[in-house]
């Protein structure tokens, strides 16, 4: 079988019959399902929410809208379930801290020589990190689908299952919330109570 290079569709038509091109799909997809899992949940639950993901995708193969000549928008509403899934199955700080993290990268510290930029910038992504743990998860959802996943609004529509002019005005209103709570918090005097 000859297939497009590009056609999703193609491939899983035949996985429908045959397991095998199934595989193909999975080595086209899994690098980029692996980091959308990576970013949320950390290295450690990562490969775990992956492998979860096409195992879900295989088995739904009979369900895929074969208009879709590209399967990732799907694959990543899936994994998205995934990983809601895998938060929900830990406790309240489980979860804060696994955003939390994902959203810093890596959890390294700051030397105490380091440049007093470096430790505002410290400040600053961890009070960003309170504002989205405040937040809708769809809104923080379709910024990080947009931000770090680099989806089209009209992907992260398909991922969420909302309209895109639903998308632009979530990710139009978190930003300005978002900017607004930064410039209180940048403003707000050091709170001399909290331990160091």
């Amino acid at each position: 079988m000859v297939v497009a290079p590009d056609d999703d569709a193609v491939l899983m038509r035949a996985a429908q019959t045959d397991p095998a091109p199934f595989g193909t799909l999975f080595d086209r997809h899994f690098a980029a399902i692996y980091r959308f899992c990576e970013r949320r949940v950390g290295p450690d639950m990562a490969e775990d929410a992956a492998g979860e993901t096409f195992r879900r995708a295989f088995e739904a193969r009979y369900t895929y809208d074969l208009s879709h000549s590209n399967s990732r928008p799907w694959l990543y509403r899936i994994a998205l379930n995934v990983i809601r899934d895998a938060l929900r199955a830990r406790a309240a700080e489980d979860r804060a801290y696994a955003r939390m993290a994902a959203l810093a990268g890596s959890r390294s510290t700051i030397g105490d020589d380091e440049v007093s930029g470096r430790a505002e910038a410290r400040s600053d992504l961890a009070a960003l990190a309170r504002l989205l743990l405040e937040e809708p998860a769809d809104d923080v959802e379709a910024l990080f689908l947009t931000v770090w996943d680099g989806l089209s609004y009209l992907d992260v529509a398909t991922v969420l299952r909302v309209p895109v002019g639903t998308v632009r005005s979530r990710l139009s209103r978190l930003r300005r919330r978002l900017e607004a709570g930064l410039e209180t918090a940048s403003n707000a005097p050091p709170n001399v109570t909290e331990k160091e």
